[in-house]
């Protein structure tokens, strides 16, 4: 709403807003495809505007969410794509898969075709999901296992106004049918989705991985990624532990949990520090939830442990616990319960 009262107040022109909204939109839809959690997107938008270069729009915003790290990231073209191929489409939301196919038809397409709430266009399997004989006799085992593995993919859907007519018949017939002179085959359709369908013979794991480059090259144009370089050539930014390389034998410059810089050089300062700030933030889960309870050492006699560390006025925690790699572990397992994945940003030394 506040980009739009830029856009009302002439702060920035229509072109401008739209390239937002589009840049916006990829962001969310390419999460979803790679099944990125929700729960974080209130807190990137809530302070996404503040941030914003008023004399560098655009760039600026895509700058911000392009750095963006862990599960707050704006995945790439490649994970996208790794995710879309085996991804189920035909299982996602009405209002999810109804966007989807209207935005892969209507592209680039003046003659706009609406899918949701017209229910003379439906979303059809090319393979179908209850084939006939004649599909068996006509391909091979393996490419009958693949269409089957892949039945609910954005490669073997297509849109179609004669699902019912099509229904599970041969490729052939759903290419070429005209009962009656209705004209339901794929070579009669005016789609875009049904294109490549009149070129060719047969439907079978070469076509469909044709099919697929067709689709997902579309993808990555309608739902683009900007190509941000980044200024600082240095590996050692600040980087989500989650995504940060191994961390054997590796110093710290220091850390930010919850917004707090840590002023620490090494692992296990780290992790005895973030246990801390849990332990302060709520310690009953550390008592209540089974694997934070059999797999962090605390308790209150410190003759019990190795090198006890205290986190509070009566409890130690174990420090002496093995490699930088298991204190990381633990930390991300110890994050993920209590729901702090994008909470903390470590930065290594540059030695």
């Amino acid at each position: 709403m506040k980009v739009y009262n830029d856009y009302a107040s002439k702060n920035i022109d229509k072109p401008a807003f739209i390239e937002v909204l589009r840049l916006v939109q990829s962001f969310v839809w390419r999460r979803f495809i790679l099944g990125l959690p929700t729960s974080v997107l209130n807190k990137i938008f809530m302070t996404l505007y503040d941030k914003i270069d008023p004399e560098n729009y655009l760039p600026s915003i895509q700058k911000i969410l392009t750095s963006k790290s862990g599960t707050q990231k704006f995945p790439q073209d490649q994970e996208v794509l790794d995710s879309l191929k085996s991804k189920d489409i035909y299982s996602f939301q009405p209002k999810n898969k109804f966007y989807f196919f209207e935005k892969l038809e209507n592209y680039n397409n003046n003659e706009i075709v609406v899918i949701n709430g017209n229910n003379d266009i439906t979303i059809e399997h090319i393979f179908p999901q209850k084939p006939d004989s004649s599909w068996r006799n006509d391909l091979k085992l393996s490419d009958l296992a693949f269409l089957e593995e892949n039945l609910h993919t954005m490669a073997n859907l297509t849109l179609s106004g004669n699902n019912g007519p099509l229904s599970n018949k041969s490729f052939p017939e759903k290419k070429e049918m005209n009962k009656d002179n209705g004209e339901q085959g794929y070579i009669y359709s005016r789609l875009w989705l049904n294109r490549y369908l009149k070129e060719i013979e047969r439907w079978d794991r070469e076509a469909w991985e044709e099919r697929y480059k067709i689709l997902s090259d579309r993808f990555l144009e309608i739902w683009s990624r900007p190509q941000i370089k980044t200024e600082d050539e240095n590996p050692n930014v600040e980087t989500n532990i989650f995504d940060a390389d191994d961390p054997t034998s590796k110093k710290l410059e220091y850390a930010i949990f919850m917004g707090e810089r840590l002023e620490i050089n090494n692992v296990t300062s780290l992790y005895v520090e973030v246990f801390r700030m849990l332990f302060t933030l709520q310690p009953e889960t550390f008592f209540n939830h089974s694997e934070l309870r059999g797999k962090i050492n605390i308790c209150k006699e410190p003759d019990r442990l190795i090198a006890p560390e205290p986190i509070s006025d009566t409890y130690f925690i174990e420090k002496n616990i093995g490699s930088n790699v298991y204190k990381f572990d633990r930390i991300e397992q110890a994050l993920t319960i209590f729901n702090l994945e994008d909470e903390l940003i470590i930065k290594y030394a540059d030695n």
